[in-house]
């Protein structure tokens, strides 16, 4: 691990309308990580540095290099650097292109032949459902559970969740980061996911959705909201969207069946 503490402390000038003043405050960390694949430098991450490991596996996961964890065959952390071992080729500069994406942080994709394509291996088909008081009674608990954002009002969280709760709860600067974490956590836990939601505080971008997909869960549901190519991607990998799920109410922009 790095070492280094999710939260420092600054002091800082505050102010009212009558008075200005002087005060301690939390201020969340931004930890750059290098992830090197096979001996190749592959993206830098802007991160929390708590659940490293789970990151740089849900990472790897999510963006489709390793298809489980016997494909990782080894993974160091140390002095800012994630140095991994994963089977078979690592896609070159042929096969893959990276691109950022518009979340915090830098996300990369991987697009050409010698990659894998892991957005569309496979339509969700889970027949799973749940009572609006279900996913309204689960919101609650995520935005119960943040400790980081508490001290900070700095971090996004996700959670892996079932029917009767959360299962696992992680939180980052950014929220591909804290999904990823959860992604990681659920892969060394070997839990199944099509019972299972996904739910963040952050919106619901495109790869926010594929990375849903490649977890497996039925349910993304986020306080915030989706963009339309979310939309368009979570109607054909048959993920039921949820937004704006704040207090009593929510909104579902795709596969409502799943509501019952």
């Amino acid at each position: 691990m790095s070492g280094e503490t999710p939260v420092v402390e600054y002091t800082v000038t505050a102010a009212s309308r009558d008075r200005i003043y002087k005060e301690r405050s939390a201020i969340i960390v931004e930890f750059p990580l290098e992830i090197e694949v096979n001996g190749r430098p592959t993206v830098h991450l802007l991160c929390t540095p708590e659940h490293l490991e789970e990151l740089v596996t849900g990472f790897l996961y999510n963006e489709g290099l390793i298809t489980s964890l016997d494909e990782l065959l080894q993974l160091k952390i140390g002095a800012g650097k994630a140095e991994v071992k994963i089977a078979g080729e690592f896609p070159d500069t042929e096969g893959g292109v990276p691109w950022l994406t518009s979340g915090c942080g830098r996300n990369i994709g991987w697009r050409g032949d010698k990659a894998r394509n892991c957005i569309f291996e496979g339509r969700i088909s889970s027949d799973m459902t749940v009572s609006p008081a279900t996913v309204i009674d689960l919101m609650l608990q995520l935005q119960r559970s943040p400790e980081l954002y508490q001290k900070t009002r700095g971090a996004h969280g996700a959670a892996l969740a079932d029917a009767k709760g959360l299962i696992i709860f992680r939180e980052d600067i950014g929220r591909h980061n804290a999904i990823d974490k959860v992604a990681g956590a659920l892969l060394h836990r070997k839990l199944e996911t099509a019972d299972k939601l996904l739910l963040t505080t952050g919106r619901i971008s495109s790869e926010i959705v594929t990375k849903a997909a490649r977890m497996g869960t039925p349910f993304l549901v986020s306080r915030s909201v989706p963009t339309d190519y979310a939309i368009q991607l979570g109607e054909l990998l048959g993920i039921t969207l949820v937004g704006m799920a704040r207090g009593p109410r929510f909104k579902v922009y795709t596969h409502e069946w799943r509501l019952a």
